[in-house]
């Protein structure tokens, strides 16, 4: 029998130890992956159809919120509208600036074509007389007529709408709001031949207001009348038309077919925005609401698209549109499985509009947001989800085996490696203690391994190296810790000589507000001692109340963030404005706080004065521009006058009114030189112009002058054919200062001579 060495020992342990256990969790794992990757894919499923469900109901409520804001942004449009000068300029005014986007469609059936645009709020502005005759009226912007009598409701545009009566038994700043109101629309006028609403380019349009009306008083006993905004119920679809439920989001019109669409209905239940514009509420030619789509329906209606949608007729479609309706009306929203006309399986998330104004004040609720997503949509991202975790289970079996198997082979080659690894160090160390007992204590055991047989013949070796080493390290560390010492000293004293020297005031108070530490400028800026040890805060800012109220605001507005706020003071006629900040403080378990305080009063009124100095050069360039612009034809009007006051020696009146006129331009003249101290000349961009026809012209207004003077004017101005950049005006003005400074300098006469000529670098003009 052979002999059982302890390699073989090694390896025999080894392999039982590793590969039975790593065959046991090879089957384990096999058996426990199926089971695995159905709990996940069916807790994944649930979990992220309760998160969509819970995304498209928030959603539901966000629109539903900006449905209510909006309409009480319309209220406020009606009271400002009530209190403006009733005549058409100021009707047409404020329907100009109340106009909203809206995204349609243009184009044709074939080629359909998007567009945004602004439209008015507002179809109609109108103003009622309190005798219920109308005596303004704005529609789509133009001016109407005839005015009506809509007091008697067969006059108004929809034949029985009662809006004046209820609105005139209103108190003052009380608020009328009807039902959507339009004629229906039947389902030959919107697809026109087309196959579906979303293909219908070219159909027709629903057409609807929603009149907000309030009473005016002349007093608070006298009526002068009611002011009425008709709201265009096209805005009102904008909220829900576009709204999408697919990774899109958003779109110009819905399909209705997939069942990914929103829609609005009133409190009521009647649709009153929907991709279908049949199934809107609406009246027939005679003013009666056209009959809800029911189950007995007659073929003749449902054929023509006369079946308007009311979600409490509706349950003969799927019941849990009224079970909508009912919840929408008690003020809840949530999410429910239903069935749209068209049989699509969908689930449909809602949310109520709060609003208690006119009609809907009864009820509390102007109607409801509803979103819907087909079935199959809804359920996409889990079963996706699903599909990965079942493709990452797959890769993950697949793996784990590959690992298993890799690492059998690992282990029998290591157990092999490690048996015949431990044999040779152990024959090394028994040889050496056999040195050892024969007296040889400097001879070291030479190490082969690093396990723990290597490691008893290294404890050997390190023996005797331990102890020649251990005084060097003693050393060592002595001057470490020297080293040590002295960097924690600088430390300290930076620290302390930072927070001594700082410009700005720190101070730290715990929990309770005692006063732990400040430094000098806080003293200083403050005009106070160093406190006693533990002294309370608010005793300490006793004589800075405006200080200490920041400091209380601060830590309950901020919490255990940093905050920060400018706080002005004000002692002896003079305001300080200091800024403090609060930083959390947190050492040896105890939190506290850091409030810095630094005075800014000469940065504020520094950004006060650099304001006054931005506001003195912007009036400068002001000035600037005006003097110059104003101070040429002053020059030429002035010549031309002279000229027409020396042709006008037989009409002295007119000489003389032609006198005081030039009196009053000197005036002016005077009033620009001053504003042209004031201000430098801005710069102006330059234009091409030709140089000979400004300096002809400028010529022209100065020759009489030279006359008076009994100066002669000499021009020789060359024909230049190609134009200059110039400044035509400043330059005009440069040539007649010119020319006045040198008329000045002729008292007693002379020639003026003015010469323009072409030369290689450029033009020459010589005076």
């Amino acid at each position: 029998m052979p002999r059982l060495t302890l390699r073989r020992k090694f390896l025999a342990a080894f392999l039982g130890l590793s590969l039975v256990p790593l065959g046991l969790l090879a089957f384990y794992a096999a058996t426990t992956l199926t089971s695995l990757a159905d709990y996940l894919r069916i807790n994944a499923t649930v979990a992220l159809d309760r998160q969509a469900a819970a995304a498209l109901e928030t959603r539901a409520e966000q629109v539903a919120r900006q449905v209510a804001d909006f309409l009480c942004q319309v209220e406020g449009d009606l009271r400002d509208f009530s209190m403006l000068s009733r005549d058409y300029k100021s009707y047409h005014t404020f329907s100009n600036n109340h106009q909203r986007e809206i995204w349609y469609r243009t184009g044709s059936n074939q080629h359909p074509l998007e567009r945004r645009e602004l439209f008015p709020l507002y179809l109609e502005l109108t103003f009622i007389g309190a005798d219920g005759r109308e005596r303004l009226r704005l529609v789509d912007g133009v001016k109407a007529a005839p005015l009506r009598d809509v007091g008697r409701p067969e006059e108004t545009t929809y034949l029985r709408e009662d809006y004046f009566s209820k609105a005139r038994a209103l108190p003052p700043g009380g608020i009328h709001v009807t039902h959507v109101t339009g004629w229906h629309v039947d389902r030959h006028q919107q697809l026109q031949g087309a196959e579906s609403p979303e293909s219908a380019i070219e159909g027709g349009t629903y057409i609807g207001v929603v009149r907000f009306a309030m009473p005016v008083y002349e007093t608070p006993s006298r009526l002068l009348g009611i002011a009425v905004l008709s709201l265009d119920h096209r805005h009102l679809m904008e909220f829900t038309q576009h709204i999408l439920t697919t990774e899109e989001r958003w779109t110009v019109f819905p399909s209705y077919a997939s069942g990914n669409y929103a829609f609005m209905f009133d409190d009521q239940g009647w649709m009153i925005a929907h991709p279908k514009y049949w199934d809107i509420r609406g009246l027939d030619r005679n003013g009666v609401l056209v009959a809800p789509y029911r189950a007995d329906s007659s073929p003749a209606d449902i054929e023509r698209g006369r079946i308007p949608f009311n979600l409490d007729a509706a349950g003969f479609i799927h019941p849990n549109y009224p079970v909508v309706a009912a919840a929408v009306r008690a003020g809840r929203s949530g999410v429910v499985d239903v069935t749209n006309v068209g049989g699509s399986d969908k689930i449909m998330a809602y949310a109520p509009i709060l609003y208690r104004n006119g009609d809907y004040a009864e009820s509390g609720i102007f109607g409801g947001v509803t979103i819907g997503a087909q079935v199959a949509q809804f359920h996409k991202p889990a079963q996706q989800a699903a599909e990965v975790i079942r493709q990452d289970l797959r890769r993950f079996a697949v793996q784990a085996l590959l690992m298993i198997l890799a690492t059998g082979l690992l282990v029998m080659a290591g157990a092999w490696a490690l048996a015949r690894s431990m044999s040779k160090p152990l024959l090394s160390l028994i040889e050496g203690t056999k040195a050892m007992a024969r007296g040889s204590l400097s001879d070291e055991v030479p190490i082969h391994s690093h396990d723990e047989v290597g490691e008893l013949a290294g404890s050997f070796n390190r023996m005797v190296r331990e102890l020649n080493d251990r005084s060097d390290r003693l050393m060592r560390t002595l001057d470490d810790l020297q080293r040590s010492r002295q960097e924690i000293l600088r430390e300290r004293n930076f620290k302390e000589t930072v927070f001594e020297h700082i410009e700005t005031g720190i101070l730290t108070f715990d929990a309770a507000e005692h006063i732990t530490s400040i430094n000098g400028p806080a003293v200083r800026l403050l005009g106070t001692l160093f406190p006693d040890e533990g002294s309370d805060l608010t005793g300490y800012l006793g004589l800075w109340p405006e200080l200490l109220e920041a400091v209380h605001e601060g830590r309950a507005d901020r919490g255990k963030s940093a905050w920060s706020r400018y706080v002005p003071v004000h002692r002896d006629s003079r305001v300080t404005t200091y800024r403090l900040a609060l930083l959390p403080l947190t050492t040896g378990g105890e939190e506290g706080w850091i409030l810095t305080i630094e005075d800014l009063t000469e940065r504020v009124n520094m950004r006060e004065r650099m304001a006054r100095m931005e506001r003195m050069v912007s009036l400068g360039r002001l000035s600037a521009g005006i003097a110059h612009e104003v101070r040429n034809p002053l020059t030429g009007i002035s010549l031309l006058l002279d000229e027409l006051h020396d042709r006008l020696l037989s009409q002295p009146g007119d000489q003389e009114l032609i006198r005081r006129a030039l009196k009053e331009i000197e005036r002016l003249e005077a009033l620009v030189n001053e504003l042209l101290h004031f201000a430098s000349i801005p710069q102006e961009p330059l234009v091409p112009g030709h140089l000979a026809e400004v300096v002809e012209e400028t010529l022209f207004l100065f020759r009489k002058q030279c006359q008076l003077a009994g100066v002669e004017l000499v021009a020789a101005v060359a024909a230049l054919s190609s134009p200059v950049a110039m400044n035509a005006g400043k330059l005009k003005q440069a040539l007649l200062n010119l020319l006045t400074n040198a008329l000045d300098a002729m008292p007693q006469g002379g020639t003026l001579t003015v010469t323009v000529a072409a030369t290689e670098g450029g033009i020459v003009m010589t005076v």
